[in-house]
């Protein structure tokens, strides 16, 4: 990761972003995945790819949208 994708994932409030979206991001995952256990291996590899991809969230549109399309591709890969 380049110095700057990895302030913005270290900044506080992308970490909020993550942290309250955990139940809405699980909820939608389990619902595409079919089993909770499923759910929350696919979560992790959510988050990674959020992280990964801190620098392309453009912080004037809605997080959890984005989140869920990160999510989206998680479950279909």
């Amino acid at each position: 990761m380049s110095q700057e994708v990895q302030d913005f994932a270290a900044d506080n409030e992308f970490q909020r972003l993550i942290v309250d979206a955990q139940s809405d991001l699980f909820s939608f995952i389990a619902l595409m995945a079919g089993n909770t256990a499923d759910a929350s291996d696919l979560l992790q590899e959510t988050n990674l790819a959020l992280l990964k991809k801190s620098a392309q969230y453009d912080r004037d549109r809605p997080f959890r949208a984005w989140a869920r399309s990160i999510a989206y591709y998680e479950v279909l890969t």
